[in-house]
């Protein structure tokens, strides 16, 4: 931290963002003063967290769906090309982000 002195972290997911902020915390860092900090899911806990995360909030039933599709399509067509699929995330504002306590929201 004191050499590199980021402004934000984005965290591949909310577990890891919570220890992060937890160990930012023990070594007398402010969240989001000094560090402001974003994880992706939105676990349950997040908005319990000493400061409430802002996260990506992933759309796992769609996920799901859209994995179980593109396997049944594989099956049936083996020569089918590869494909990219897009699904459509919430972000979820909290004071993680250095968002004020009256803007948060979930924007989508």
């Amino acid at each position: 931290m004191d050499s590199q002195r980021p402004d934000a972290v984005a965290c591949a997911n909310d577990w890891t963002a919570a220890r992060l902020m937890r160990t930012l915390l023990e070594l007398d860092y402010a969240v989001p003063r000094d560090v402001r900090l974003v994880g992706i899911h939105d676990a349950e806990y997040a908005s319990l967290l000493p400061v409430p995360l802002t996260t990506l909030r992933q759309p796992t039933r769609e996920i799901g769906a859209a994995a179980l599709a593109a396997m049944l399509d594989r099956i049936s067509g083996a020569s089918l090309p590869t494909r990219d699929t897009l699904l459509h995330g919430a972000l979820v504002v909290r004071k993680s982000c250095g968002a004020p306590a009256l803007r948060e929201k979930e924007l989508s």
